[in-house]
C-alpha cells in the first residue's frame, strides 16, 4: 500500500523517506567500520563473526538500494482511488472501439464521451506525442479531469490507437511506465483486436464513401439503409497489396501486445468477434464478463443476452458474410488460400 499518493502529503512523505535513507546509510557505514576494525586490528577474530558482520552490511545496503528504487519508481498522482476507475480502450481504427466503449459504459452504469485522445491517425498521433514532451503529465492530467467531471460514472478514460509513436515517443513510454507502476488506483487497459480482413473491409468502405456515418443507431432505418453496402471491391487485381496490408497490421498488433507485456502493463485482451458475434448467435457473455471482471465494475457475473442487447445501441450495417460483402470474394479467397490468413474469411460477422 503506497502512503504518498496525495500531493498534500508530499513534504511529509519526502522527509520520511529521507530520514529512512539517511538512517540506513549510517547503519551501513557503521557496519563497514566494524568490519574494518575486526579485519585490521583483530586478525585472529572469529571468522564466523566476521562473516556475520559482512552479511549484515550487505543486507543494509540492499535495503537502502530498494528504498531508493521505490522512491524513484512510485509515481505521485492526482487520481482519486475512490473515484471512477480510470481505463484505456486500446485498438486499431475500425476495430469496433466506438461500439465497445458504448457497451462498457452503458453496462457499468453511465456512458462517458468517447475520445480518441492520442490521435485518430498516425499523423495526429505523432503530433500529439511530440507536443507532450518526455513525461506522463498528459496522461494523469487528462484522467484526473475526467474523474472530477464524471463523478457519478463508474469508469472514465479514453481511446488510444496504438500507432507507431507508442513504441518510441518519450511521452508514450513514460505513460506506459506510470501505468505499469501505479497501484492506487490502477490504470487498466482493455486491449481490443479484430479480424484484420474485416478491418481492411471497413477501412476500404469508409475511404470510398466519405459521407458514410461511423455508426448507425438501432432504429435509424434511414442511416442503416444509406450505410449498408454489398458488392464492395477490395483491392481488385492487387492481391499482393491486400496481403501486405494485412501482414503489416498483424505484425504491428503483435508488437503492441509484446510491448504491453514487456512493460508489465495491466491489460486484458478481448476479440471483437467474440464480443459481438459467435456463430451468428450474438455476443459471447463470457468475453464481456472478462472485461468487467478485469475493470472491477459492471456485470462481471450473471450477465444475460437481454442485458447485453440493451447495452448495444449501434446497428449492424453490412451483410452477414464476406461472400455478400465483397464483389471480388473469389479473388480474395484464392489469394488467401494456403496462407496464414486463410482463416480470416468467414460467412458470419456482426458490424463494421
Amino acid at each position: 500500500m503506497r502512503l504518498c499518493n496525495r500531493k498534500t502529503l508530499a513534504a511529509v512523505c519526502g522527509s520520511t523517506r529521507a530520514l529512512a535513507i539517511l538512517s540506513l546509510f549510517f547503519v551501513a557505514i557503521a557496519g563497514m567500520i566494524v568490519s574494518t576494525v575486526q579485519f585490521y586490528h583483530f586478525p585472529n577474530s572469529n571468522e564466523h563473526q566476521q562473516k556475520q558482520q559482512e552479511n549484515i552490511l550487505e543486507t543494509n545496503l540492499q535495503e537502502l538500494e530498494h528504498l531508493e528504487q521505490s522512491n524513484e519508481e512510485t509515481p505521485t498522482t492526482c487520481l482519486d482511488p475512490s473515484g471512477p476507475q480510470p481505463y484505456i480502450l486500446m485498438s486499431l481504427g475500425r476495430s469496433g472501439s466506438g461500439s465497445t466503449w458504448q457497451v462498457i459504459g452503458n453496462l457499468s452504469g453511465k456512458e462517458t464521451p468517447s475520445v480518441e485522445y492520442t490521435g485518430s491517425s498516425t499523423k495526429a498521433s505523432v503530433k500529439f506525442f511530440k507536443e507532450h514532451g518526455h513525461d506522463d503529465k498528459w496522461l494523469l492530467k487528462y484522467l484526473c479531469e475526467k474523474q472530477k467531471k464524471h463523478r457519478k460514472a463508474k469508469l472514465v478514460g479514453f481511446k488510444w490507437k496504438p500507432y507507431e509513436p507508442i513504441f518510441n515517443a518519450p511521452a508514450a513510454q513514460a505513460a506506459l511506465k506510470t501505468i505499469s507502476t501505479l497501484k492506487e488506483p490502477m490504470i487498466k487497459i482493455v486491449r481490443l483486436r479484430r479480424n484484420l480482413l474485416d478491418v481492411q473491409i471497413s477501412r476500404r468502405k469508409h475511404s470510398l464513401h466519405t459521407t458514410t456515418a461511423a455508426h448507425c443507431m438501432k432504429g435509424d432505418l434511414e442511416c442503416i439503409q444509406k450505410n449498408s453496402f454489398t458488392g464492395l471491391d477490395l483491392y481488385g487485381g492487387e492481391m499482393d497489396k491486400l496481403y501486405n496490408h494485412i501482414d503489416f497490421l498483424q505484425n504491428h498488433e503483435d508488437r503492441v501486445d509484446e510491448l504491453l507485456t514487456k512493460m508489465n502493463v495491466p491489460f486484458v485482451q478481448v476479440r471483437y468477434e467474440r464480443l459481438y458475434n459467435v456463430d451468428g448467435k450474438g455476443g459471447d457473455i463470457e468475453e464481456w464478463e472478462k472485461v468487467f471482471s478485469f475493470l472491477g465494475v459492471g456485470p462481471a457475473t450473471n450477465l444475460t443476452h437481454k442485458q447485453l442487447e440493451r447495452g448495444m445501441k449501434h446497428a449492424a450495417t453490412h451483410p452477414p458474410g464476406h461472400n455478400m460483402t465483397l464483389a471480388n470474394y473469389d479473388e480474395v479467397a484464392e489469394a488467401l488460400k494456403g496462407t496464414k490468413f486463410e482463416n480470416l474469411l468467414h460467412r458470419r460477422h456482426r458490424r463494421v
